[in-house]
């Protein structure tokens, strides 16, 4: 069953505005599974990591300016953003059979939105980071819209993929042109004329 877009039942949910905040949360994924690569890191050091980087992102962005849809309604480790003063929260889970709270239950900061929507349309969201639960290639964000009920009502999955870049890389140098030198017999000048007649 195909499940209708976010933006349907709501439009300050746009495309571009929930693949700027499935980009942020990968982009933390990624660097947090190169960094914490060493043997003594395992499942529980890499997940506290990225979901403290994954919030101090979204946090850093909203206090930025730079995106006038972005707020933040909770900046705890409950965290809720808001799109347009949609309440959103994120997870790291599986987005086909979710086992965290942020998912499964309704945050305080959620309730008064959730409240005015209706019968099977999504009134609470939430970006569910894919790591690759159901055999997924690459990890993806896919942004799920529940009703009161608590049955998904609209989905979004992002498009977002791997950017590899290093922190601080300069751009390439461009090559300057060169004159091909000049090749000639050596010649005495009369500086060498005068040195030899001290000798």
């Amino acid at each position: 069953m195909t499940l209708p877009l976010p933006s349907s039942f709501n439009s300050t949910l746009s495309s571009d505005r929930l693949e700027a905040v499935a980009q942020w949360l990968l982009d933390e994924l990624y660097a947090t599974q190169d960094d914490l690569s060493r043997a003594t890191d395992n499942g529980y050091t890499r997940g506290c990591t990225t979901f403290m980087r994954q919030k101090n992102r979204i946090i850093a962005e909203a206090r930025t300016g730079e995106h006038p849809w972005l707020g933040l309604a909770n900046s705890n480790n409950d965290i809720v953003f808001t799109i347009g003063g949609v309440p959103c929260r994120f997870s790291n889970d599986d987005p086909s059979n979710p086992s965290k709270d942020a998912v499964l239950t309704v945050n305080r900061y959620q309730m008064d939105f959730l409240e005015f929507a209706t019968k099977g349309e999504p009134g609470r969201f939430c970006f569910v980071i894919d790591r690759g639960y159901d055999g997924a290639a690459e990890p993806r964000v896919e942004f799920l819209g529940f009703a009161p009920s608590g049955a998904v009502a609209c989905r979004w999955v992002s498009n977002a993929v791997r950017v590899l870049r290093v922190e601080g890389q300069l751009s390439k140098v461009q090559p300057v042109p060169v004159a091909k030198p000049q090749v000639a017999p050596k010649r005495r000048d009369e500086g060498d004329v005068a040195s030899e007649a001290l000798r």
